[in-house]
């Protein structure tokens, strides 16, 4: 089990009681094993009974990597249109795949399975992503923007092997560029990567690198600038802490001059190469500016930090 590290802060400023989150290998692997020989799933399906079916490519990453076929009987999970597909990783497998479906007495007619007469999707299981879409819209409603001028930068990144996470922490000042230290911090990752859902895979190994002192956190990732309006820059920041998201690519909205607009809504910025948005506890302007100042003498805060954590994965 995987514990909730991101219930926001209420209005007392304690934190709500901390749950867990069922691990995503574990619950899926359960699944696949309720499937009873001579049935198929799909990964959609599989991904839904979680609560997303826009999960499905994680679903297939993490079946691919099965270390000890054939249990879980991921053989039994074939795409939506019937297709068997591969068989521990693309490109692989298939004819492996066709003779244990075969075997169980399924069907299959040019690499394709009947699914009107062998799907099972009569999965029961907690929909946890679903809860975490719900816990993201209490943590959308928590965000708040102001504060001081921050006199302290801190990126942040994270660099993964397999199931760690290696995270990085660089500290600037502001007003010179000068580099005043750095933290690091190594945990194992419970969640693959599934966009809108950074938050619950990256949060946990960044969070204790995190401090309430009135400095700028920089992570790299989105805040405001969501589907959800609840990046990971938001999940942090709801915290107590003041962040910004900074990231290289869009989940949401079209570039218009600088802004990046969500409905007519200004949500981010584009600022060095990098989409900027509130996380909490600053302002859009104030988190802009900050990294504009370090670029203009020449440091790119973020990519210093992708950096660290790059070589310390490397190095441990």
């Amino acid at each position: 089990m995987a514990c909730r590290y991101l219930s926001h802060r209420g209005t007392s400023g304690s934190a709500t009681t901390t749950e867990c989150w069922p691990s995503f290998r574990e619950l899926l692997w359960d699944l696949v094993r309720r499937i009873p020989a001579g049935k198929v799933s799909t990964y959609g399906a599989l991904a839904e009974a979680m609560g997303d079916r826009g999960a499905a490519r994680a679903v297939g990453a993490e079946l691919s990597g099965n270390p000890t076929p054939p249990d879980p009987p991921c053989h039994r999970v074939v795409y939506a249109d019937g297709g068997i597909g591969w068989y521990g990783g693309r490109g692989r497998g298939a004819e492996e795949k066709e003779r244990l479906l075969r075997s169980e007495g399924v069907e299959v007619s040019q690499g394709r399975v009947d699914l009107s007469r062998h799907l099972f999707s009569d999965f029961r299981c907690r929909p946890f992503l679903t809860e975490m879409r719900e816990e993201q819209d209490a943590v959308a409603s928590a965000v708040t923007n102001g504060g001081a001028e921050p006199a302290l930068v801190s990126a942040m990144d994270v660099s993964y092997r397999g199931d760690e996470a290696f995270a990085a922490r660089v500290d600037f000042l502001l007003d010179s560029g000068e580099e005043t230290g750095h933290r690091l911090h190594r945990r194992r990752v419970d969640l693959p990567y599934i966009p809108g859902y950074l938050s619950y895979r990256e949060g946990p190994a960044l969070l204790p690198l995190m401090e309430d002192d009135g400095r700028l956190h920089l992570v790299d990732g989105h805040g405001l600038l969501h589907p959800r309006r609840a990046g990971i820059a938001c999940h942090l920041g709801v915290r107590g802490h003041r962040c910004a998201g900074a990231a290289k690519s869009l989940l949401c909205g079209v570039l218009s001059d600088e802004s990046v607009l969500v409905d007519g809504e200004e949500r981010g910025r584009m600022t060095g190469g990098y989409y900027v948005s509130v996380g909490s506890n600053v302002t859009l302007d104030q988190a802009c500016e900050a990294l504009e100042r370090l670029l203009d003498i020449g440091i790119d805060p973020c990519r210093r930090a992708h950096r660290l954590a790059s070589d310390f994965k490397r190095s441990s």
